[in-house]
């Protein structure tokens, strides 16, 4: 996920210096002067908070207790922010929570017979549409001011209804705006936010939200963090119950608390050993590779890795735990780590150093090797390429991969010009990206 893609609208008077990607995260998105860079320093250095580098861009992650205080020493230092409050204001301006309802149901005429679905505003969900044939032509019967979905192998398609002359009518449209039609004819519904034991996060269902906008969505996952031990659920800190439910309401969404509570955050996580089979294999070969490449001999156990060098040996076992930690020639790194390309390049610098081994670029060799798995993968991926282009092209090149991961940037790229997509990278350089690989391809 791009968190700035619907950030256009908050940005039409300037961007401003900083903006909250991720709760509790703020990223640079214009240069800071000098003298605001001095003080923001200070700020920076009483709270104890360290700048660092995330997909080439100067980040902080500031500790939730602590953001506060740091939000109000930026008035002071003429730093400019937008938070996710400011995000919740501008976005919930676009909706407005009425209900409008559909038209009569009329017969209108198909372009092809194929998988045809109509948006039930009761359920919030696509419910198919049963398709008949009269003198070689497709017609079913549709409410007019409603919106379809069609699905076939080419991919899937969207259409709203309307009235043309007395003659019901099909217009195309885009994904994003059908949603967000869908959020206007959609009848109210109920969200559950249910609360862990010590009232520190609350819980919410991807269920409870079905067919959202985009817009809406992305405010909630910038919003909200995840655990593979909840699947399928986005989790809050509790403090921002007003705020998911202002989003939720403007699309027509009651949140309300249930006595219902959820303990497994309250549980301290566990520091056994997780077996390596359990690990999703396309990231811990990541590992594997880069050790390697490195100069590091590895030997495999059935929930460790024992890596040999110059300056001995360390055995990495991977934990359901927050944060890696070393200890001696013992180094627990955190499942989550394996996800998160700065977090993955500190626990290979620290082994690099342990043993010895070959000083490599080790950044340039990660975004090389990173797998793309998820919508986060694929905007590392994409962001790194088109950041070393100007300096290295070749380099960008090989970033973007071979076969699978180069079709994967492909297809994302195609979206983005054909509309279906809308992202604030540098969509114009990874065309030129792409057109070298393909190049480069071709003469071999």
């Amino acid at each position: 996920m791009e968190p700035l893609e619907f950030c256009d609208v908050c940005f039409q008077r300037g961007k401003p210096n900083l903006c909250e990607t991720y709760k509790n995260t703020f990223t640079k998105i214009v240069s800071i002067q000098f003298s605001q860079k001095t003080r923001l320093d200070k700020i920076l250095t009483r709270l104890e908070i360290r700048p660092r580098s995330v997909d080439k861009r100067w980040t902080l992650v500031v500790q939730s207790e602590k953001r506060k205080e740091f939000l109000d020493s930026l008035w002071g230092v003429n730093v400019t922010i937008h938070t996710l409050e400011d995000h919740v204001k501008v976005i919930t301006r676009l909706y407005k929570p009425e209900v409008r309802k559909l038209g009569d149901r009329e017969q209108v005429e198909l372009p092809t017979p194929e998988s045809w679905e109509e948006f039930d505003p009761k359920s919030r969900d696509w419910v198919p549409l049963k398709v008949v044939t009269k003198k070689e032509k497709y017609h079913a019967l549709v409410n007019l001011g409603n919106v379809l979905k069609c699905s076939s192998f080419e991919g899937t398609t969207y259409f709203r209804t309307y009235l043309n002359a007395d003659t019901p009518m099909l217009a195309p449209m885009e994904k994003r705006a059908v949603y967000n039609i869908v959020s206007t004819i959609a009848e109210p519904i109920t969200a559950v936010w249910k609360s862990d034991g010590n009232g520190q996060h609350g819980f919410i269902g991807y269920d409870q939200l079905p067919n959202i906008p985009d817009e809406i969505f992305n405010v909630l996952r910038r919003l909200a963090t995840t655990d593979k031990r909840v699947p399928d659920t986005m989790i809050f800190e509790n403090d921002d119950f007003e705020l998911v439910k202002t989003v939720l309401g403007c699309i027509k969404i009651e949140l309300a608390t249930s006595s219902e509570t959820i303990t497994i955050l309250s549980d301290k996580k566990s520091d056994v050993p997780i077996p390596l089979e359990d690990i999703q294999k396309n990231r811990l070969q990541v590992m594997l590779d880069i050790i390697k490449e490195m100069g590091g001999k590895i030997e495999t156990e059935k929930d460790s890795l024992t890596v040999l060098g110059a300056r001995g040996l360390v055995k990495m076992t991977f934990v359901d735990n927050d944060k890696s930690a070393q200890d001696g020639s013992m180094i627990k790194i955190s499942v989550s780590a394996l996800e998160d390309p700065p977090r993955f390049a500190e626990i290979l610098v620290t082994v690099k150093k342990r043993l010895g081994l070959l000083d490599l670029p080790l950044e340039n060799i990660l975004s090389q090797y990173w797998p793309i798995i998820s919508d986060n993968d694929l905007q590392y991926v994409i962001q790194t390429a088109i950041s070393w282009w100007s300096s290295n092209p070749v380099l960008a090149t090989k970033i973007i991969g071979d076969s699978e991961k180069f079709a994967r940037v492909k297809e994302w790229n195609t979206k983005i010009k054909e509309g279906k997509i809308r992202s604030t990278l540098d969509t114009i350089t990874l065309g030129k990206i792409i057109k070298q690989k393909e190049s480069n391809q071709v003469t071999k």
